[in-house]
């Protein structure tokens, strides 16, 4: 049995024995073989230079800032609103879900917060401070949460306060 299966074997491999002589002559012949080249040279489009006049433009390397507008409604009279014609403060441009509560400060009997800002900044901020979108204002500073309470509208011109608290993460 093994003496068969080694001249099967042994006459399997002596058919692999050819010569590349053939191969060799064809990679010769397509290299031989000139390619055309019918393609015309691509042209550039035109360039038309315009000037950089920064003088009009807002530096890249500095912070934009963020103006709040006033809101023109009134809203309706025979319902809760929010007070619309104060000054509008800083973190009033800011949505609650973007402030972080990154501390808490005691001062006597006062606590403060630490909020980060979408900019980037910290900010402190006291019981009676305003936030938020929707005419948001510190209602309570703890040690580990400041509660928030907002006007929100209700879409028929009248606005419901909703509390809401930002809690100080734990590592």
């Amino acid at each position: 049995m093994r003496k068969t299966i080694a001249l099967l074997s042994l006459t399997l491999l002596s058919g692999c024995g050819g010569g590349m002589g053939d191969l060799r002559q064809y990679v010769a012949e397509v290299q031989a073989t000139p390619v055309p080249f019918n393609e015309p040279p691509v042209v550039p489009p035109q360039f038309h230079s315009v000037p950089y006049q920064v003088a009009q433009l807002r530096s890249p390397f500095q912070q934009v800032r963020v103006t709040l507008s006033e809101p023109i409604d009134l809203g309706r009279p025979d319902c809760p609103q929010p007070d619309m014609q104060r000054t509008r403060a800083h973190l009033e441009a800011y949505a609650l879900d973007s402030l972080d509560l990154k501390g808490t400060l005691k001062d006597g009997e006062q606590f403060w917060a630490l909020l980060l800002a979408g900019d980037g900044n910290v900010y402190t901020v006291r019981q009676g401070d305003y936030l938020g979108l929707y005419h948001g204002q510190v209602a309570d500073i703890d040690g580990e949460a400041v509660l928030v309470s907002e006007w929100i509208p209700d879409g028929d011109g009248c606005w419901n306060q909703r509390d809401t608290k930002l809690l100080l993460a734990k590592d």
